[in-house]
């Protein structure tokens, strides 16, 4: 996987969480939801990091337009 896909399917984990997270019928937390996906972006994850902290810097990238 390059690191252009990889980004991509970073960016495409965190705008599903962002998706839940903004939703009318939301009942969790922020981090709930970074431990619900975490899984997901773990193997996407550079050794050494926690991936919920990873993806939650993501999502804050996202959030932000960047």
């Amino acid at each position: 996987m390059t690191p252009e896909e990889a980004d991509n399917a970073v960016r495409s984990i965190a705008k599903k969480l962002l998706t839940e997270l903004r939703s009318k019928d939301n009942r969790h937390t922020l981090r709930q939801l970074l431990d619900k996906y975490a899984n997901q972006a773990k193997p996407l994850c550079p050794s050494g990091h926690e991936a919920w902290l990873w993806l939650c810097v993501w999502v804050h990238r996202v959030a932000e337009g960047k």
